[in-house]
């Protein structure tokens, strides 16, 4: 399964940007590309394409409903989903079907599940010009809830993300993809609906890539062409959450890591401190919490929700500012927060309380 998870869109002063191009370039080590100065802070979105008519992977699924059914199978062991469960992710499902064709090529946002700050959204994609291993040049999100965001904090720095797991073939060769998108211009909140676009564009096929790098040293940046030119826009309305039933702990200790580096040393220096984070927040799509200014640049162990039955949910970290103190993220599926008995921080366990109004 192929999963890349990269820096899309950025507005930041020039060093940011300098930042998130060098981890763009670590990423895409392939090749440099040359992007023009109204892309300067695109990055690539890999993704894997089979345009042969391929047997169908059996259990694939077609929608984000049937995705999170296989989730809830590998992580809790067992098929059956309890009611309460099933009803909560019913309830942040939205249908979706809109189609866009071009170049030959059929892309269809199926579905999407909203969180505060990230969006689940399964894909469908088919085409005959699809015969290899192609990547989408560009990816990012558009339309009136963006923009409201924007025009709300035009200066500030903000920086998204987003990933792609090829989940299977469909019998007509259609592939289904699971893409996450986090982040955004600040203080975007998708739960408050609105009009967006997904923007894709241009397709470049992996092998022809790499053959147009000839041999030897090159001066950076090399100019690679799409092998297909075009632009795939889905245009949805995102409806409006109400707000989400959230447990909360004022605070908890845990133990941070940073590594430093030294003048004269191979290795980086690992550092461990304990710090006391603040305001946590789960609801069942996701987590936030504060950090003190002093744990700026320290890596806290990822968060996971334990259920009741011994059941684990793992969290993934949300895109960020590498100088904002807030953190948040995901959960591998939406949770049924009146199953949840702790919030973990490796073997740390937070205890939680229903938030009061």
């Amino acid at each position: 399964m192929l999963y890349r998870e990269m820096f899309d869109e950025v507005h930041a002063p020039q060093g940011l940007k300098e930042e998130v191009l060098n981890m763009t370039k670590q990423d895409t080590a392939r090749v440099a590309r040359k992007i023009s100065a109204a892309f300067v802070i695109a990055a690539v979105l890999a993704v894997v394409l089979a345009g042969t008519a391929l047997a169908a992977v059996a259990g694939v699924p077609q929608t984000l409903r049937e995705w999170f059914d296989q989730q809830w199978t590998e992580t809790a062991g067992s098929e059956t989903m309890p009611k309460e469960q099933s009803a909560v992710i019913d309830s942040l499902i939205q249908p979706v079907g809109v189609t866009c064709v071009n170049k030959g090529i059929s892309v269809t946002l199926d579905s999407v599940t909203a969180g505060k700050n990230s969006i689940w959204l399964l894909l469908k994609v088919k085409g005959e010009p699809l015969t290899g291993e192609w990547e989408f040049g560009r990816m990012s999100f558009g339309g009136k809830l963006i923009e409201k965001a924007e025009a709300k904090s035009p200066n500030q720095a903000t920086v998204s993300q987003h990933s792609m797991d090829l989940l299977g073939t469909m019998e007509d060769g259609t592939e289904v993809y699971l893409f996450k998108y986090s982040g955004g211009p600040a203080g975007v909140d998708y739960l408050e609906g609105g009009e967006l676009e997904l923007r894709l564009k241009d397709f470049y096929l992996e092998a022809s890539i790499d053959a147009a790098v000839p041999a030897g040293i090159h001066e950076d940046p090399i100019e690679v062409f799409p092998d297909v030119e075009g632009r795939w826009v889905l245009p949805f309305d995102l409806e409006p959450m109400k707000e989400q039933t959230a447990l909360t702990a004022k605070t908890a200790r845990l133990n941070a890591e940073d590594y430093v580096w030294k003048e004269g040393e191979s290795e980086p220096e690992k550092i461990s401190k304990t710090f006391t984070i603040q305001d946590i927040k789960v609801t069942a799509v996701g987590f936030s919490y504060t950090i003190p200014k002093d744990a700026e640049g320290f890596w806290f162990e990822m968060p996971s929700l334990r259920l009741k039955g011994g059941v684990t949910v793992q969290g993934t970290e949300a895109a960020r500012d590498s100088s904002e103190l807030k953190r948040e993220g995901t959960w591998d599926l939406p949770v049924d927060l009146s199953e949840v008995e702790a919030l973990l921080f490796g073997d740390v366990a937070v205890p939680l309380e229903q938030l009061k109004k």
